[in-house]
């Protein structure tokens, strides 16, 4: 039986990386997915490349930072849904520099997208979730939100946030039995690392995490029997290799 058959899924950051391998690994195991993403065209290809679930998707693109483009999202899910039952919180990016040489705009834009928009989606679907006693919350954090790293004081203030609210959270919403998990990668594969962000990966592609990697750990908590929990899951690659 397929793990999340009669669940609908809302998965933010789904156009690329740990969002698109959460939405076809969730699809794979019978879940109603929302796909939210900001580019349209990261949509038509996932579209073209998985015709077969066509009519398992809703597709909604918008800057998730906006107050509108949540107002647009939930009003879109819970039309064709009336409900969620898995948030994934992954959509989010960092932007890497010396403090002294950082700008108020990435720090503007990094906590509206890495923090603020977690808050904003997850209020905006709290009541729905409260109403059907059950729900499961994941956000995608980092290690950089349990340890402070050199040149990413920014992106590292945003993780540190996000585990605090979704630390607070959980005892709010425990009694609902709504889980609110935080998952912690380690350096994974994918295109969070550009020329935008200013870093690099320090090891080798094929010996770090891999996008489907994490999406397992996401299928692993939303699938858990429901009066069992995991509060946070740390994920790391085995055995990187060093860049020489």
């Amino acid at each position: 039986m397929m793990k999340l058959a009669n669940k609908v899924a809302l998965i933010t950051g789904a156009g690329k990386g740990i969002g698109r391998a959460v939405a076809e690994l969730f699809l794979k195991e019978g879940a109603e997915t929302v796909f939210i993403t900001r580019n349209k065209e990261d949509i038509e290809l996932f579209r073209s490349e998985h015709k077969s679930y066509e009519d398992k998707v809703l597709y909604l693109s918008g800057d998730i930072s906006r107050e509108q483009t949540i107002t647009l999202i939930k009003d879109e899910t819970l039309k064709r849904y009336g409900k969620i039952d898995i948030l994934v919180n992954n959509a989010g990016f960092g932007v890497f520099d010396l403090f002294i040489d950082s700008k108020l705009e990435d720090f503007d834009s990094m906590f509206g997208t890495n923090v603020r928009a977690v808050y904003m989606l997850t209020k905006a679907f709290l009541p729905s979730m409260i109403q059907e006693n059950q729900g499961t919350i994941i956000n995608i954090s980092s290690i950089a939100g349990k340890k402070g790293i050199a040149n990413a004081s920014i992106y590292c203030a945003t993780k540190f946030a996000l585990n605090g609210m979704s630390q607070a959270l959980m005892e709010e919403v425990r009694k609902y039995n709504i889980r609110v998990v935080v998952i912690s990668p380690g350096s994974v594969n994918t295109n969070f690392f550009n020329p935008r962000s200013k870093m690099s990966l320090l090891a080798s592609e094929d010996s770090v995490l891999q996008a489907h990697d994490v999406a397992e750990a996401c299928l692993f908590v939303a699938s858990l029997p429901q009066g069992a929990t995991v509060s946070e899951l740390e994920i790391r690659p085995t055995n990187p290799r060093k860049l020489k």
